[in-house]
């Protein structure tokens, strides 16, 4: 797998977020993905889509996200700094870190980046 497929796999992921569209991650989620940057992890394609509506149910909405540099791996490894712009305008950054086979998103973990948004 080239590194230019697996940005694309998580540019998707990023797109499903701010189109509010969960559906997307049927195309970009593995079977065996484990989200380790929820608590339970988010674990395969349902996972992401229960830990998106959760996210929904906190924040009143969609977060549009801004992907701010991408770095990815032909190993599948991809980085990503990014900003989230809640419904209330309130922003939040963040770098997060994925592995990528076979075109699709098994593995990733979160950190923010400065306080986040009340």
């Amino acid at each position: 797998m080239s590194a230019q497929d697996a940005g694309r796999a998580v540019r998707e992921f990023y797109a499903a977020y701010s189109d509010g569209d969960p559906g997307k991650f049927d195309e970009v989620v593995a079977d065996d993905y484990t989200d380790y940057g929820h608590n339970p992890p988010g674990r395969g394609p349902q996972g992401a889509k229960n830990d998106f509506e959760h996210a929904v149910q906190v924040v009143g909405g969609n977060v549009k996200y801004n992907i701010d540099a991408l770095v990815a791996r032909d190993d599948g490894n991809v980085a990503v700094a990014w900003t989230g712009t809640l419904p209330n305008g309130k922003q939040s950054q963040g770098l997060s870190l994925y592995l990528v086979k076979d075109a699709k998103i098994t593995e990733t973990r979160h950190a923010a980046i400065g306080a986040l948004p009340s």
